[in-house]
């Protein structure tokens, strides 16, 4: 699957997100002529992390240099505003509306042609949230003059398998790969450390990173891939 000149919409509920399980496939994107946008559903909050007092400055100064680097055409922060650090306390009609018609690069505006959200077998709330709204707002609606992206995929989080109770989740099950090379990796690697704000020691490092990686590429038969589970493909 080439995907050449395609226009990628990631719903990303931190930002980080979109490194950690859509890096290769932004870079896939804009290497073949594509455009990729990128939709944020929250900062965080604004609160100390390990001693360090972290600003929506801070948050936003990393986002735009990240979003240069991996040359993303637009994105958009859905709540940036407010210090609420989880955003299954927002309504979820308030989101699925946002992300249909009310972002500036909403379904409705950029008209995607591929959208990935994150996996709904997640330990972290947001995520499964996020799913939830997202799903909901790229649901078929044959009443209505909806834009229907063409392949909808979700990607997976790393932290999902840093607890041993994550099978009771449900099960991430992917059936579609990109190929990653390790330069690929060590520049995903890169990309991420530009949020500093949001780097632990142990399950966002380097070399979980590329643990995975290899995971996904040995189940093809490649050194290292990038996984994604597909809902939605037509032509």
């Amino acid at each position: 699957m080439k995907l050449e000149k395609e226009r990628l919409l990631i719903i990303s509920p931190h930002a980080d997100d979109e490194i950690l399980g859509c890096y290769g496939l932004i870079k896939k994107i804009k290497d073949n002529g594509g455009e990729v946008f990128v939709q944020i559903l929250s900062l965080g909050g604004y609160k100390k992390i390990e001693g360090n007092k972290i600003t929506k400055e801070d948050w936003l100064e990393e986002l735009s240099n990240v979003s240069q680097m991996l040359k993303i055409d637009d994105y958009d922060v859905a709540f940036s505003d407010d210090e609420i650090q989880h955003i299954d306390t927002k309504p979820q009609q308030e989101l699925i509306e946002y992300i249909e018609t009310k972002s500036k690069i909403s379904i409705s505006k950029i008209k995607p042609s591929i959208v990935a959200i994150p996996t709904i077998f997640s330990t972290h709330q947001d995520h499964t949230y996020a799913y939830k709204v997202a799903i909901a707002a790229l649901r078929p609606h044959p009443q209505k003059a909806t834009h229907m992206p063409q392949l909808v995929l979700s990607y997976e989080s790393p932290e999902y398998y840093f607890w041993s109770a994550y099978s009771e989740f449900g099960r991430f099950q992917p059936n579609f790969y990109l190929n990653l090379t390790k330069n690929d990796l060590t520049k995903k690697a890169e990309s991420l450390n530009m949020y500093s704000t949001q780097m632990r020691d142990g399950q966002r490092g380097g070399e979980n990173l590329f643990s995975l990686a290899r995971i996904r590429g040995n189940e093809i038969g490649l050194e290292y891939a990038e996984a994604f589970h597909i809902h939605r493909l037509y032509t």
